[in-house]
């Protein structure tokens, strides 16, 4: 049997005894009243987009409730400002809402569709925009069981193109456009904590709903499915699995011919009178044409590589029209407290400090085949610090593009987060 296709037998064997059990009790009320307040500087690194610095601010458990609000600003190679209202309950203990607003500038590093893209081959669309997000929450049994619909709608232009030499090309459509996403989705979470589990399972599904988008005439639906186990191991550590599972649907294709989506997506590289610039700009030019073409027929679905799944990779390193991945993590938690604090610019309560250890594995393709017979591996430690509303963590990771760091928010394997909003 092929050493993969062993592996991922052996992982859902793992996962069997899990859903057959009873739902685990829940060690702590998860409509927290703990109050909280932090101030603090930012010093980010994204894979794939750089690093930026600037400051942030939360407020936990506002009036004795269990709403959150947090902002931040931050500038350097990206730029971004957001704000969002969290745990907003419309009706106490059943109906959430929360909304989030970010406005941005990046120029992500896009590679080749596909799992064997290579890093010398790039594209970096420069693009400016902002959204804003809502998500309403039927949620039961102390947020066991929830149910969600989300919406997105936001305004985005692209600037420029730069290739791997970071030659602009600017000769394209910077007019704006409007788009929005909806989606629907839930989870099951027979675990003991959602914010920082230990022990159970826990099961989220999301369908980002068809979208027709103007000018390509295109229409696709995607699905994720992520099954998560924590195996409680030692006093307090945890040894937690992970599959994910992505796919898209496209329910219309939008024309495809070379020429006719040159004229949509083209750099003007006929233009340029330079031609060692000339040939960067073609070669340019081909990849963002071929990717436009390969989604409009196959739908482009969640990617792999950056803070949340193959950790030693960049921001969307692998994509295509199907996901698959699994992954494990140990986590030592050194300390198991609930310690109150207040620094003058921090107020709130640490419950936990923590050490990790993963290994990952990951494939993308348009295609069944190549999902089990290749994949991309990556493997690392972290340090976490668990505070009442909030996990701030550090990984290193290392894999076939080499060593890459990271400092977010929110443990990996997460179904959303603030850079890759769904």
């Amino acid at each position: 049997m092929n050493k993969n296709y062993f592996l991922v037998v052996l992982v859902i064997v793992i996962f069997i005894p899990s859903v057959s059990h009873a739902k685990v009790e829940r060690r702590k009320d998860q409509y927290g009243t703990d109050f909280g307040y932090y101030m603090y500087p930012i010093a980010g690194e994204i894979p794939g987009l750089g690093t930026a610095a600037g400051v942030g601010g939360s407020v936990l458990n506002m009036g004795g409730s269990d709403t959150d609000v947090t902002g931040y600003y931050i500038r350097g190679d990206f730029s971004a400002t957001g704000v969002a209202f969290l745990d907003l309950q419309l009706f106490p203990k059943r109906l959430v809402f929360d909304v989030a607003y970010n406005d941005y500038m990046v120029a992500p590093i896009q590679y080749n569709r596909g799992l064997d893209s290579s890093t010398d081959d790039y594209i970096q669309p420069k693009v400016e925009g902002s959204y804003v997000l809502g998500q309403l929450t039927l949620t039961f049994d102390q947020r066991r069981y929830e149910a969600f619909v989300r919406a997105l709608t936001g305004n985005e232009r692209l600037l420029e193109v730069l290739d791997t030499e970071g030659n602009a090309f600017s000769d394209i459509d910077q007019s704006w456009s409007t788009g929005e996403t909806f989606s629907i989705g839930g989870s099951i979470d027979y675990t003991d904590d959602r914010l920082d589990p230990r022990v159970g399972t826990r099961l989220e599904t999301t369908i980002s709903l068809p979208r027709n988008e103007p000018t390509a005439d295109t229409e696709f639906l995607a699905m994720d499915i992520n099954l998560t186990q924590y195996v409680p191991m030692r006093r307090w550590d945890t040894l937690v699995f992970n599959i994910f599972g992505s796919h898209s649907f496209v329910t219309r294709e939008g024309h495809t011919d070379y020429d006719r989506v040159k004229a949509d997506e083209g750099l003007g590289c006929e233009e340029i009178v330079d031609e060692s610039e000339q040939s960067s700009c073609f070669k340019a030019e081909s990849l963002r044409i071929n990717q436009t073409i390969a989604h409009r027929k196959y739908g482009t679905t969640s990617s792999l590589g950056g803070t949340q799944r193959l950790r030693s990779y960049n921001n969307y390193r692998f994509y295509a029209s199907k996901v698959f991945f699994y992954g494990m993590e140990y986590r030592w938690n050194l300390t198991d407290e609930h310690t109150p604090f207040d620094i003058y610019i921090a107020k709130g309560v640490r419950t936990g400090i923590q050490l990790a250890a993963f290994v990952e594995r990951g494939s993308v393709s348009d295609g069944y085949r190549d999902l089990l017979d290749k994949g991309r591996n990556s493997y690392g430690v972290g340090f976490r610090l668990v505070l009442s509303g909030v996990i701030v963590r550090f990984d290193l990771a290392d894999g076939d593009d080499g060593i890459q760091s990271q400092l977010f928010i929110t443990y990996p394997w997460s179904m959303f987060s603030v850079d890759n909003p769904g």
